[in-house]
């Protein structure tokens, strides 16, 4: 549906002139996604061997028809990283001051999120009066809230516990209040600490004139450093948005987070509802958390649609996935295997329930065999050239110009 919307839309010139270049970039490559400006290769039955031409998807991560294929894959990856302990989840969100900031320098702002909210959930872990141990993390990037606004935050998904390397050992999290549960860190000293590490990082990127770099100069707090310093100053001084949920059970429910929360970009498709080809409009949902029972309907232009939607895409080669402590790369191989060799032969906890035995993953839809009915469509190995940029600019100029030419009176697509 998105890519629906791209293609009809996407070429609208007030639009491309709000947008950078890797968004209209990226813009295109999901209106390209799945039709011949892709290009082609062949799917063979694997019982009769028939034989059929299927356009290639753009692959982009900004696109929700890849990203579904993806995050599921992505997700099974992650089942052999999981610890037999529980979880909990953080929530790290920048304060209303800096989110237009935000969205001018990505890369400065965005970037010194990703990287304080687990610095300082690792140093104060480390720490003895809170747990003295080094947990395991994984940061996810978001930006949007669910009606496609501008919010950024980072959600964190922090093991419920830490490895003492210095004592062979691992450390559960401290249990607190009248009820006795496992909480990771006092919420008002993790806010406040996150609050000093992102002053302390966006000076620094000040100094070395990183939001030059990065965009025009139109904020009048970035004139001079002390304008600067002084804004930070400000947004620091009200407490900023954190959360810490209780801790949920072992790796089953880390499994069902990351599907819900890795690979989303702003909107999923079933979300949209309808779009008129005729009015130029789209109809979208979401749910509040205030009343998550009762859905709220929006019909906005098609192009403000898109505009809303192209501002989540994140810069080139811009990490919004980060793997932190035992979990980090150099980590994985060595301090990870040996924290799940010392795990598995303790005896685990009856609150984490035991992982299900593995069921088989249907087939896509739409792979079975349209010849004979009984076996599946699968990709012959080979190249499958794509079209030239040129070339595909072409291609999606004519497919545009035939979907204007050929649209009807009432032309409304749902979802």
């Amino acid at each position: 549906m998105i890519g629906a919307i791209a293609l009809a839309h996407g070429d609208d010139p007030g639009l491309r002139s709000l947008l950078r270049p890797y968004q209209v970039k990226t813009l295109e490559a999901i209106a390209a996604c799945g039709t011949a400006a892709m290009g082609f290769h062949e799917d063979a039955c694997d019982a009769c061997g028939d034989r059929r031409l299927v356009p290639n998807t753009c692959g982009n991560r900004s696109c929700p028809h890849c990203q579904g294929r993806v995050r599921a894959e992505w997700v099974e990856d992650r089942t052999d990283e999981l610890l037999p302990v529980g979880y909990f989840h953080v929530v790290m969100t920048l304060a209303p001051e800096l989110r237009a900031l935000a969205k001018v320098f990505p890369r400065v702002v965005l970037g010194a999120m990703m990287r304080a909210a687990p610095e300082v959930i690792a140093s104060l872990c480390r720490d003895d009066k809170h747990l003295g141990g080094e947990v395991g993390q994984l940061a996810v990037l978001h930006t949007w809230r669910r009606d496609l606004g501008w919010h950024p935050h980072v959600h964190l998904i922090v093991t419920a516990g830490g490895w003492d390397a210095s004592r062979k050992r691992w450390l559960p999290a401290h249990r607190h209040g009248p009820a006795q549960t496992p909480f990771l860190l006092p919420v008002a000293l993790l806010r406040a600490a996150f609050q000093r590490r992102m002053r302390t990082l966006l000076l620094k990127a000040y100094r070395e004139d990183a939001f030059a770099i990065d965009g025009p100069t139109t904020f009048p707090e970035l004139t001079s450093l002390d304008a600067f310093t002084a804004r930070l100053n400000v947004s620091i001084a009200r407490p900023w948005v954190v959360r810490i949920e209780p801790p949920f059970g072992g790796p089953v429910q880390v499994l069902k987070y990351l599907g819900a929360y890795v690979g989303r970009v702003a909107i999923t498709p079933k979300r949209i509802l309808a779009h008129d080809l005729e009015a130029e409009t789209v109809t979208y949902t979401w749910r509040t958390n205030a009343e998550p029972d009762k859905p709220q309907h929006a019909t906005i232009p098609a192009v403000e649609f898109l505009q809303r939607f192209a501002q989540h895409i994140l810069p080139p080669r811009f990490q919004r996935i980060r793997f932190v402590g035992l979990w980090s790369t150099a980590h994985r191989e060595s301090k990870l295997r040996h924290v799940q060799r010392h795990l598995a032969t303790r005896p685990q906890p009856s609150t984490t329930p035991p992982a299900p035995p593995p069921t088989p993953t249907p087939s896509p839809p739409g792979t079975t065999c349209t010849c004979c009915g009984l076996g599946h469509y699968q990709r012959r190995p080979g190249p499958s050239p794509r079209p030239s940029s040129t070339e595909r600019r072409r291609l999606l100029a004519a497919m545009r110009q035939g979907l204007r030419t050929n649209t009807p009176s009432q032309a409304t697509t749902t979802a």
